[in-house]
């Protein structure tokens, strides 16, 4: 006689292991889109979604395979993709003010990162963003039936 048993998933973490893996995942993200765009001279708006899949199965592995893994995995893609724009607005800057990337990095301020970023930003980004999004929540809380 054989006992079947579903598989329960492993409890990893708390709202705080969450909360990090949530911000330093999509920091990463956003720092590897951008030197991805570096790289490739193109535009490399659609890797988000590719990098939110990426995200959403980080956290299903960090054991957060449900609802709260699936609003986490939204805020890190919407963080990576705020933290790209930043990036690409100082790289715009530095080419453009022939200034050390490094110096415009740190120099330059939010808010005017944000309008540099909001200038370049079309409607495609955010439909972009809005699909990452969505594929980010179905990725992480899946569940086979």
């Amino acid at each position: 006689m054989s006992h079947e048993t579903t598989p329960t998933p492993i409890k990893r973490g708390n709202i705080v292991a969450l909360a990090a893996c949530v911000l330093l995942s999509g920091l990463a993200a956003g720092a590897l889109w951008c030197l991805l765009s570096l790289f490739t001279e193109r535009d490399t708006s659609i890797a988000l979604v590719a990098f939110a899949v990426l995200i959403a199965l980080f956290l299903r592995w960090q054991g957060f395979a449900n609802r709260d893994g699936a609003i986490g995995a939204v805020v890190a893609t919407i963080i990576a993709f705020v933290y790209a724009q930043y990036l690409f607005s100082a790289v715009r800057m530095a080419e453009m003010l022939g200034f050390p990337l490094r110096d415009t990095l740190f120099k330059m301020d939010l808010p005017f990162a944000w309008r540099v970023a909001k200038s370049t930003l079309g409607v495609w980004d955010f439909l972009i963003l809005l699909l990452a999004c969505a594929v980010a929540a179905r990725a992480t809380a899946y569940r086979k039936t």
